[in-house]
């Protein structure tokens, strides 16, 4: 997905800001940070995510880190997830690192990536 040295979104790089009173119906790309405050129907694919503690995202996410402070409904692949005590996830978590606060709520499979390709790899075998 992304490289752990290539990290474009983070560093004094300014991130990209959908506010709150912003609603965006589409997938949503980046090379850099995005920071959610408002509600995101579409899928999200960028090199970090904020999803502010008042946002609504619709869709799958697919970041090198993903910090989720607010709604998710939907995927999330990333390299590092961080939950925080505010976030509520209704779908699978599939990371490399994955942090959960008390009080977070999850609804979904959490599966670290390396578990994931196993899984895919034992499916290829048995079909041949």
């Amino acid at each position: 997905m992304f490289s752990k040295t290539d990290r474009t979104g983070s560093g004094n790089a300014i991130p990209s800001i959908i506010g709150t009173s912003m609603k965006v119906s589409g997938d949503l790309e980046s090379e850099g940070s995005v920071q959610i405050e408002g509600t995101i129907h579409g899928d999200m694919r960028c090199a970090e995510v904020t999803v502010g503690r008042d946002a609504h995202v619709q869709g799958h996410i697919y970041a090198d880190v993903a910090n989720i402070h607010g709604s998710v409904n939907g995927e999330i692949r990333a390299t590092k997830a961080v939950l925080s005590s505010t976030a509520r996830v209704v779908g699978n978590i599939i990371h490399e690192e994955l942090s959960i606060e008390s009080g977070a709520h999850v609804e979904g499979q959490m599966m670290r990536r390396d578990a994931e390709q196993a899984r895919l790899n034992l499916v290829v075998s048995e079909t041949s």
